[in-house]
């Protein structure tokens, strides 16, 4: 029969399970809503922007874009493609060895993080440019370094629309990439946007909604209530019956 003390420590196990359980993976301020880039690491032409913007965000108040332009308005000057690979950790020529061209200039965002096996990372993105969608000479591109370096839209190969930016003629539109982490472990998350050949005509990436779904199943506060209530009147119920 249960007794006050499985109950108290019944309780303490749940509690600690749940708080654990919904601390280990976090991406912090995945969302840019405090509305600068608290939690991230920046270089070359990186701003906050809001619905005025025209294009975004997906949620709440707030995205990153990342420009390879030098446009003083939306953060500081592009940095070269070398410069880019330095700040995100990758090999000398990794962003040519996408096979997209000659990067040139660029921006880039990253964070380090924690995760365990089976959490699965995801964020929104939106590539921006204007390039002409047919010219492949001038393959602009934008990507993501986490278990590997990819390609996530370039000029020449992409589906655009008609963008509602102020900055930019065309956009892909907002869409999901995902990934399942394979294990335990620290991580990088890094995402970028390069100028393939020139340094005239410039490219954006639009990113929100970062986020890192536990794989860990976290009990609702509710649920946790009820379980440690149902707990503690079993131990009332115990102790009155051996009073009895």
């Amino acid at each position: 029969m249960l007794n006050a003390r499985a109950v108290a420590i019944s309780l303490i196990v749940l509690l600690t399970v749940g708080i654990t359980s919904s601390v280990h993976a976090v991406i912090i301020n995945g969302g840019f809503e405090t509305g600068d880039f608290t939690g991230w690491s920046t270089t070359g032409n990186t701003s906050i922007q809001d619905s005025t913007f025209g294009s975004g965000p997906v949620e709440g108040t707030y995205d990153a874009l990342l420009t390879t332009g030098s446009d003083p308005d939306f953060g500081d000057p592009s940095v070269s493609a070398s410069d880019l690979e330095t700040f995100l950790g990758l090999a000398p020529g990794s962003l040519n060895g996408l096979g997209n061209g000659d990067a040139t200039e660029g921006s880039a965002i990253k964070q380090t993080f924690s995760a365990q096996a089976g959490d699965v990372l995801s964020f929104d993105w939106n590539f921006l440019t204007s390039e002409p969608d047919e010219e492949v000479t001038f393959n602009d591109f934008a990507f993501v370094s986490l278990l590997s370096l990819e390609t996530l839209a370039d000029v020449a190969s992409s589906t655009f629309v008609s963008s509602q930016s102020i900055l930019f003629s065309l956009e892909t539109g907002f869409q999901t990439f995902s990934v399942v982490i394979p294990a335990d472990g620290i991580y990088t998350l890094g995402l970028g946007v390069v100028d393939v050949d020139d340094d005239i005509v410039d490219s954006g990436l639009l990113i929100d909604n970062v986020k890192l779904t536990s794989s860990t199943p976290v009990p609702e506060p509710g649920t946790l209530l009820l379980l440690g209530s149902g707990l503690l009147g079993l131990g009332l119920l115990n102790r009155r019956r051996k009073r009895t």
